[in-house]
């Protein structure tokens, strides 16, 4: 048998599922987070972004106008003017005496307006401090050399790194959480699981009493472990069954074989049989075939093998039709069979299956009910009864009864196979009814109950 636990410690790792839950739980948790964290940054700061953008165009809008409209002393003095006023405005004209403006270079990969690109600074040289900032900017071509115009973006930068740096922090921080949280969750899981596998082992180990623990939570995990507990009951009342009629088998056949070993070697011994002998020899064989039959037949009914035709049958037709098979069967104990219909019962069924079981519970009436007694067929809206006078199936053995070959100690006297209950109860349970005893001192009635 297949087990993880032969398995290295690496390769138990990688086939636990608490280990590929907890993963799948904490990345999932991960990529939503981080997304939410990216669309909160997105917005917040892309809008800050353009803003400065536009601060930058506008201004290189204005100058590009005053170069058109103005002579190079009256523009230098504006850039000269713009650079000294205007602290969040870095500008630098490259002319052919040098630079003009509060930067002491040209970057040559900012693109030409309306595009904006972005470069780096010494901050010392502008910003007042020995850090190099990035910042955003575009450019346009004057009369008197290419011009650049920049936004002074320090405090946003400032604000972008530590905006990033709490970003950081809540992913590790949701990381943490997402493993811990995933991996608790996955444990808890698993050791419903783990439940299940132990019971389910010590099944296998032959242990068919054991159980799956059921919580009063309701659950998933309760649910299963219900279904899981009635396959199991199912499992060992079939052990227990198979047991029973393997018991029942060799004590019910053991004399009608030693019987029938005991004519054939009584036909050895005369060296021959006459006719007589050998229909007694085809008696016992018809018994022991009959057994055998019955309990095929018992089994295809059960496993729902053959082809059943159902129909709309009315049982107080099939109560009369048993009460005149059994009626010479009846007064040879001088009994009386009666027929009572307080209200007509009609359901889908198949009429001869019916009828046998039925036919059943009248000749084992017949049998164990004194003579000279009443024996009745009540139906009415939901059931049929079988009710005679006698004392009936003691309490402690109406479960049993049902078994196959099972016969109580008091009825093996009498002939029989210990299989009419046995059909009485798949029938019934074909059709969806339920089986109920009612005894006392001086009444004993068997009721199938039908579904409405």
């Amino acid at each position: 048998m297949y087990s993880v636990s032969r398995l290295n410690p690496l390769a138990r790792l990688r086939a636990s599922s608490l280990v590929r839950y907890t993963l799948i739980h904490t990345a999932i948790v991960i990529v939503l987070c981080g997304s939410a964290l990216w669309l909160v940054k997105d917005f917040s700061l892309g809008f800050y972004q353009k803003r400065q953008d536009h601060f930058v165009l506008e201004q290189l809008n204005s100058l590009s106008s005053l170069a058109k409209n103005s002579s190079e002393y009256e523009f230098r003095e504006a850039v000269d003017q713009l650079a000294e006023d205007s602290r969040q405005v870095l500008v630098v004209l490259k002319t052919p005496d040098g630079y003009l403006g509060n930067l002491n270079y040209l970057p040559e990969t900012v693109p030409v307006a309306p595009a904006m690109g972005s470069f780096w600074i010494l901050g010392d040289s502008v910003l007042g401090d020995e850090r190099f900032q990035r910042v955003r900017g575009s450019r346009i071509n004057t009369p008197w050399g290419p011009m650049v115009v920049a936004y002074n973006s320090s405090d946003f930068n400032l604000f972008v790194s530590r905006f990033t740096l709490a970003l950081y922090s809540a992913m590790i921080l949701v990381l943490l959480v997402g493993l811990v949280t995933g991996f608790l969750f996955s444990r808890k899981v698993m050791a419903r699981l783990h439940s299940i596998n132990q019971v389910t082992a010590k099944v296998g180990e032959g242990e068919l009493a054991a159980r799956v623990p059921v919580s009063k939570k309701g659950d998933e995990f309760d649910e299963l472990a219900g279904h899981i507990n009635h396959m199991l009951e199912q499992i060992e009342d079939s052990v227990e069954a198979i047991g029973s009629v393997t018991s029942s088998i060799a004590h019910d056949l053991r004399t009608p074989l030693s019987r029938l070993r005991i004519r054939l070697d009584g036909f050895l011994r005369k060296g021959g049989a006459d006719a007589e002998d050998i229909i007694e020899a085809q008696a016992e064989l018809e018994t022991i075939l009959h057994t055998f039959n019955a309990m095929l037949e018992l089994t295809k009914l059960e496993y729902g093998q053959g082809n059943l035709e159902f129909s709309n049958c009315n049982l107080d037709e099939i109560g009369t039709e048993v009460i005149e098979l059994a009626e010479p069967l009846a007064e040879e104990r001088e009994q009386s069979l009666m027929l009572e219909v307080q209200e007509t019962l009609v359901i889908n069924g198949n009429h001869q299956l019916l009828f046998r079981i039925l036919f059943n519970l009248v000749e084992n009436a017949i049998k164990y009910a004194p003579e000279d007694s009443e024996i009745k067929i009540v139906v009415d809206r939901t059931s049929v009864s079988v009710i005679d006078q006698g004392r009936g199936i003691p309490d402690s053995e109406q479960e049993k009864v049902f078994q196959r070959l099972y016969r109580l100690d008091e009825s093996r006297t009498t002939p029989g196979h210990g299989l009419g209950l046995s059909l009485v109860k798949v029938v019934a349970d074909l059709h969806g009814a339920i089986i109920s005893f009612d005894r006392n001192d001086h009444r004993f009635a068997v009721k199938l109950t039908f579904p409405s």
